[in-house]
């Protein structure tokens, strides 16, 4: 009888196989190694039992080495195959025969080079797998991190664990936001890199992760999926529950044809992305860094549909430029109520200042404790959803005194005595040193506080927040009519 192709059998894996571990890593080619792997997983602690497999070999690395995946002594939920290309059908066969449930392929070199030979090599696998009932991860690719339970995927990439899920046909992007995302205070339930996507492909993943209780936000790199009507389905039943956020790579001619080259992938045309995030109401991002700032909100501020802010900055100047960032990005900024505008001035001097939005206010920056009292009076504002402190980093340097505690202080205190709870969001200056906006943003966030590089990225991650939650509300008003 054949088991169901549905990706989860075996997953997370508890019996790791790893064929092709050499007994000394001298490699020349860059990506994975057997022997690089296997330490990795010792590092990492690894919750399950490493299988290294060489016929040439009895011991590596302090660990029993076994022949073939046939003479391991217990079932295997996961073998990751490093061997050379023209030697990976033979071992796809013997995982059949070991009756393995699901084979990684880290090796390349198929049908993402473009050759006849890279071609043919491919569809001997697939006839072996679809034969043998074998589910098929790559090649071509990096497989899996999976912090519950120690699976690392890169030496450099420690498991931090937490609700977000990101399915990459590229490992190098994954590496990249297991790196990033946690500077953000982002953690992951599973990261997994499909690369060529024989037979399993992105549906397949996020099938399993819609229904994953560690997961509750999940993050896609496509650059080409096979089903397409599938995986339209699939986010149209899992965006209202779970935010899924794509970053669809291969767009434009030169992406497409660097998509081909990496994965064997055909990109796809740009209407028919563009007509798919506009059906299923998944939040479309251009980079890995935009998708750790939309995943970021996502975690870390309450549903809102509303996309009308407050902008507190410092200097005519800088609140012009702050007016057209918002409106570029798509951020409204509405005149405040002459209420509002009343309570301000009662502690806010116009001279050299504005309470026109965006509000130019350099005393309530300057004397941070009147935050409190600014904020208070905005969030009573029905016409705002959100306030926004556009800062530079020479703030942190001024004139108050431990920056970083003293905001989130008063953040923490108004937001918690505000009768209508609303999001103040710290957006750091783009001018100035790079490098001082970098490690302010982070102790900011390292305090709590939704902080981010600049403003322009925080209005595109809050219009993107925004977009989503007001898809999913207008689509439950017409589920129910």
């Amino acid at each position: 009888m054949k088991r169901s192709w549905n990706f989860g059998e075996g997953f997370p894996p508890k019996t790791v196989a790893i064929v092709g571990v050499s007994r000394s890593d001298d490699s020349k080619h860059p990506g994975y190694t057997g022997l690089g792997l296997l330490r990795i997983f010792q590092k990492a602690g690894f919750q399950g039992h490493i299988y290294p497999v060489n016929p040439k070999a009895s011991v590596i690395e302090g660990v029993k080495v076994y022949p073939s995946v046939t003479s391991i002594p217990e079932p295997l939920d996961l073998v990751i195959v490093t061997v050379p290309p023209a030697a990976v059908p033979e071992v796809v066969k013997d995982c059949v025969s070991g009756k393995a449930l699901n084979v990684q392929i880290c090796t390349s070199g198929f049908g993402e080079t473009g050759r006849e030979e890279g071609k043919k090599l491919e569809s001997e696998i697939r006839e072996i797998a679809l034969s043998g009932d074998l589910r098929v991860i790559g090649p071509n690719c990096m497989g899996f991190q999976i912090p519950s339970i120690h699976m690392q995927m890169h030496a450099d990439t420690p498991p931090v664990q937490g609700p977000v899920a990101f399915v990459s046909q590229s490992g190098g992007h994954a590496r990249i936001y297991l790196l990033r995302g946690p500077q953000l205070g982002i953690g992951f339930s599973k990261v997994i890199s499909h690369g060529n996507a024989l037979l399993l492909d992105a549906p397949d993943f996020l099938e399993y992760l819609a229904k994953d209780p560690e997961t509750q936000i999940i993050c896609l790199y496509l650059e080409g999926v096979k089903d397409g009507r599938r995986l339209m389905e699939l986010v149209k039943q899992t965006n209202p529950v779970k935010p899924i956020i794509i970053w669809k790579g291969g767009l434009t001619s030169a992406g497409a044809r660097a998509a081909a080259s990496h994965t064997g992938s055909l990109a796809g045309d740009k209407q028919i992305w563009e007509a798919f995030f506009k059906q299923t109401g998944a939040i479309a991002v251009h980079s890995i860094e935009e998708m750790a700032e939309v995943t970021m909100t996502f975690l870390r501020l309450e549903p809102s549909p509303g996309k009308r802010a407050a902008v507190l900055a410092v200097g005519g100047g800088s609140s012009v430029a702050a007016g057209d960032i918002c409106a570029e990005e798509g951020i409204v900024l509405p005149t405040i109520s002459e209420h509002t505008r009343t309570g301000l001035l009662e502690f806010i001097s116009l001279v050299n200042q504005g309470v026109a939005n965006p509000i130019d206010v350099p005393s309530v920056v300057v004397n941070i404790s009147s935050l409190q009292r600014t904020y208070e009076l905005l969030a009573s504002d029905p016409q705002i959803d959100m306030v926004m402190l556009h800062l530079g980093a020479e703030f942190f340097a001024g004139p108050v005194v431990n920056a970083v505690t003293e905001l989130h202080k008063h953040i923490s205190t108004s937001t918690h005595l505000s009768s209508r709870l609303k999001p103040v969001i710290v957006a750091l200056s783009e001018e100035g040193q790079v490098h001082d906006t970098d490690k302010y943003a982070q102790q900011l966030r390292e305090a709590g506080i939704t902080a981010f590089n600049s403003l322009r990225r925080a209005c595109r991650a809050l219009n993107r927040f925004a977009d989503y939650h007001r898809f999913v509300a207008e689509s439950k008003i017409q589920a129910g009519s």
